[in-house]
């Protein structure tokens, strides 16, 4: 959350020529609710099985796409399991906990969670970053960097694998 999944994916899908898929948008209009009230509604828990969901049926789709997965997908064995699947390169896009926090503030539409983002982060990418990086993925850093730059980055790493 906050590292620039849609921002960035929007922007790589463009430059690839592919369609985009973004979790809270479909989710959204799927439910008729955002995705903080359907956290709010239906917990956190629920929530992360929706953007699960929506990533499973995104990745069986049959064209090629550019897939804004929410970071909870990793924490679903079937999900983990789709993203290592032949055909589907994953592109981890990484940013330090406090600046991720620091986003965190500069949007409305995130969920609201019991505690703090700072500790929370935290806590998130000590259990997340093993299992994203046990997926081989390509790994952009987006701290401090344009998003022109970090599509740059993509499209190169995309042409070696």
């Amino acid at each position: 959350m906050g590292a620039g999944k849609t921002t960035v994916g929007r922007a790589l899908a463009d430059r690839l020529g592919l369609p985009f898929s973004d979790s809270d948008p479909a989710i959204e209009a799927e439910r008729g609710r955002t995705v903080r009230e359907l956290a709010d509604e239906l917990g956190v828990e629920e929530m992360h099985r929706l953007e699960a969901e929506h990533l499973l049926g995104a990745l069986a789709a049959d064209e090629p796409a550019v897939i804004a997965a929410a970071a909870s997908t990793i924490d679903d064995p079937e999900a983990r399991a789709a993203l290592s699947a032949p055909g589907v390169q994953v592109i981890w896009l990484r940013a330090s906990p406090p600046e991720l926090a620091g986003r965190f503030f500069r949007r409305r539409h995130r969920p609201r969670f019991g505690r703090g983002p700072h500790g929370l982060f935290a806590e998130q990418a000590a259990r997340r970053y093993p299992l994203f990086a046990a997926l081989d993925p390509i790994a952009i850093d987006t701290e401090g960097r344009r998003v022109e730059d970090v599509v740059e980055q993509a499209v190169a790493e995309l042409g070696r694998a």
